[in-house]
Formats: C-alpha cells, sequence, structure tokens
C-alpha cells in the first residue's frame, strides 16, 4: 500500500479529532470516512492510537532543529501550531495517560533544549556529561510547562511566557556552565 494511504488515514482522522475525542473515534467510522477497507487500515496500523503517534512523529520530524540557533523558532512554531490545533490536540491528550503525552512531549523539546545548551556550552570548558544533565534537566522544566498548559485548556497567554522561559533557560545555562567549568578547573 502507498504511503499516501497512510497519510490520508492520518489526515481523516484528525478531520475525526476536530470533532470529537479519540476515544469516541472508532475504526469502522474511520475507514468509512477514508473510504478503504478494515484491511488496508490494519495494513498500515494496529490501531488509532497508531495513527496519532504516526502523526506526531511526522510532525516532530517538521518541526526538528536545523541549526542551535532555530531552537527558540521551532518552540514558537510548535506552539502556534498546536494552538491552532487546541480542538484535536485537547480530544488527543485527554484520551491518553499524561506519562504517553509526556514522553511525546520530552522526544519533541529534547531536541530544541540540547541544541540550545549546545550553544550555550561552546563558550565553558564542561563535559559531555555535564552538558547532557544540563539538558535533561531543562528538557523535563519545559515539558512540564507544555503539559500544564495543555492541561489548562492551551491559552494563548502561554505562549507569550515563553519569552520567560527562554530569558530562564539563559541565565540558568549560563550561570550553572561557569560554575560547572570552575568545577572542572579545580
Amino acid at each position: 500500500m502507498p504511503k499516501s494511504t497512510k497519510n490520508e488515514i492520518m489526515t481523516t482522522l484528525a478531520g475525526l479529532l476536530r470533532a470529537k475525542r479519540l476515544d469516541d473515534i472508532t475504526v469502522t467510522e474511520l475507514v468509512e470516512q477514508c473510504g478503504i477497507s478494515r484491511q488496508a487500515f490494519y495494513y498500515h496500523f494496529s490501531d488509532l492510537y497508531g495513527v496519532v503517534d504516526y502523526g506526531i512523529r511526522l510532525m516532530l520530524e517538521e518541526l526538528g532543529v536545523n541549526r542551535p540557533e532555530d531552537w527558540r523558532t521551532v518552540l514558537e512554531r510548535t506552539l502556534v501550531l498546536l494552538r491552532e490545533n487546541r480542538t484535536l490536540v485537547l480530544n488527543v491528550y485527554r484520551a491518553y495517560e499524561r506519562s504517553y503525552v509526556e514522553r511525546h512531549v520530552r522526544r519533541w523539546a529534547a531536541p530544541l533544549v540540547e541544541a540550545r545548551t549546545r550553544l550555550s556550552a561552546r563558550r565553558y570548558g564542561v563535559t559531555e556529561d555535564q552538558i547532557n544533565f544540563m539538558s535533561e534537566l531543562l528538557t523535563q522544566g519545559l515539558a512540564s510547562i507544555v503539559l500544564s498548559w495543555v492541561e489548562r485548556g492551551m491559552p494563548s497567554s502561554a505562549i507569550e511566557r515563553m519569552d520567560d522561559f527562554d530569558i530562564l533557560v539563559e541565565g540558568c545555562l549560563d550561570y550553572t556552565l561557569e560554575r560547572l567549568a570552575q568545577k572542572n578547573q579545580r
């Protein structure tokens, strides 16, 4: 089966998710909307959650960081995209356990934060382990902020708060990386 069928299934599910929760959608409804057989659906996906996972993976690839300097732009684009698709996002979010969604958010945030951390780390004599530690810590912070934002219904004001997060990251990174570099010189 062509990849276009897989993408058509994902697009059709996205359309359904604009009207109702994932838990309220059936494979039968989806294949009828797509105009494909159940067999065609199961050739590509094991269930509706697999379609959502596929869509999330595609979005993460599309929103990837190409240059470390792009991390902030990618962050803003992602939050705006999520906000523009608020109903869809909330209908998916409410069908999953928080830990499942958190895993996806971390997978999205990790390259952004790592790129930002490595950009700052160039100025300091820190180890790879220390860079990884800072990246992990800040990834958890960003993931927590994004998940809290989604849980609150994704108010537009939270997107503006990313400026505050950027200031916090910049200050924390520079201060902490400088202190770690000093520690490494002892």
